[in-house]
């Protein structure tokens, strides 16, 4: 797994501030085993959304989840929506049906329940379709806690938009949250490294 090998090498990782105190958290060792339980075999096969993408959204939804103080359970839910979203796409083209796909078949994948599985699945639906859908989206789901949910969503689709400079064509104006823009910079170097590694 290229993440890890990158992940190793202080050099890099040392020049992000941010880096030394989220290395030093429970959100990197969530983030390890996430890693470590990821069913590859499950994942999209592509070089625009397939492993090397998935990997990178872990770690950019990890970094979010520390830098927002989630619990375990909204971490958890972020760490899910991070590793399945792509899994039922079916070419790299614009799809907005992906997203519910995925929330389709993500039960396979996580033992979440009630309204946790409901959140994830509004989540992974909402990532594919614009914006102005995702608080109608939520509502489809009979959500409880609709706040903690929107949030979630905004959160996690800004750790898929981060892995957008792969295809340079990342507008950060478009990012929802504060640290998601401060996270630009280091997902193009992150992106520049996985080109060390012939990906």
């Amino acid at each position: 797994m290229i993440i890890k090998e990158i992940l190793k090498d202080n050099d890099f990782t040392n020049k992000f501030e941010f880096f030394k105190d989220f290395k030093e958290s429970p959100y990197y060792d969530k983030l390890l085993d996430l890693y470590d339980n990821l069913d590859t075999k499950a994942l999209f096969k592509s070089k625009i959304h397939g492993q090397a993408h998935i990997e990178r959204v872990m770690l950019y939804s990890m970094l979010l989840s520390f830098k927002y103080n989630l619990d375990d359970i909204d971490t958890k839910i972020i760490g899910t929506c991070s590793s399945y979203h792509d899994v039922k796409r079916v070419d790299d083209s614009y799809d907005e049906g992906h997203g519910k796909r995925a929330s389709e078949v993500i039960s396979n994948f996580t033992n979440l329940d009630g309204d946790n599985l409901q959140i994830t699945k509004a989540i992974l639906t909402s990532h594919s379709i614009d914006d102005k859908l995702m608080k109608k989206v939520i509502d489809n789901y009979n959500i409880k806690d609709k706040k903690r949910a929107l949030f979630l969503a905004k959160l996690f689709k800004d750790s898929d938009n981060l892995d957008r400079v792969r295809l340079n064509d990342l507008d950060e104006k478009f990012l929802r949250l504060d640290f998601s823009k401060e996270l630009v910079n280091f997902a193009r170097k992150l992106f520049e490294r996985y080109k060390d590694y012939a990906i």
